[in-house]
Formats: structure tokens, sequence, C-alpha cells
């Protein structure tokens, strides 16, 4: 446990000097991005699994033909695929939840309150 402490405390302290050497982003801009990659990983494939369990509950539902055991079997699925889609919604919340933390403790917001370095506008005009 020890040697994992010294190891996290080692990156995140060196991830800001990593980050500053990238051209034209901060550490703000770069852990905000990872955290939306992040979240839009989780949305896509908890989402995904969700809908499919749940097809997949019903469908064991509705060919059970009355046999007390798959019934229950199905309705089982059904519960514990709605426990997960809490579990997906809670952890964007989370992860949602970081990127505003990450986005009030930033340099930046020091200076200018009024910035926000977790949106990032990747819109390209051709002309």
């Amino acid at each position: 446990m020890k040697k994992f402490l010294l190891v996290f405390g080692l990156i995140v302290l060196i991830t800001p000097f990593i980050a500053w050497a990238q051209a034209g982003d901060t550490a703000t801009m770069i852990i905000c991005r990872v955290l939306n990659v992040a979240r839009q990983i989780v949305a896509a494939v908890g989402f995904g699994i969700v809908v499919i369990l749940i097809i997949i509950g019903g469908i064991r539902y509705m060919t059970a033909g009355g046999d007390e055991s798959k019934t229950a079997d199905a309705r089982k699925g059904i519960q514990n695929a709605l426990i997960g889609l809490v579990i997906v919604v809670s952890a964007m919340f989370l992860i949602g939840l970081a990127q505003s933390l990450v986005q009030q403790v930033s340099i930046g917001a020091l200076f200018n309150p009024l910035s926000n370095p977790c949106i990032v506008y990747d819109i390209e005009v051709e002309w």
C-alpha cells in the first residue's frame, strides 16, 4: 500500500509538468478532456449493456409461459439491469463532479473566474 501511495503521489506531481509540455494545452484542459472521454465511454458502454440486458430480460419474461421460476429469473434480470442503470448514471454524475472540481481548482480560474477550461471548442471553419 505504501508503494502504491508513493507511485500515485509521484504521478500526481509529474502530471502537470507533462501536461504543460503539450503545445497550448494546460493541465486542466487535458484532465477535462480525459474526463470527457471517460464520460463518453461510460455512457456508451453502460447504457448499451443496460438496454441489452433489459431486452433480454423482457424476452425471457415473455417466453416464460407461466412458469414461476422462469418469470422470477426474468424479473430478477430486469431488476439487476435497472440497478446497473443507477450505477451508470451515478458514475456519470461523479465524473461531472470531478470535472467541476478540476475547473474550480485550476490556476486559470483564480485569474479569470468566468473561464471554463472543461469546455473544449473543436469547431473548424473552412472558407
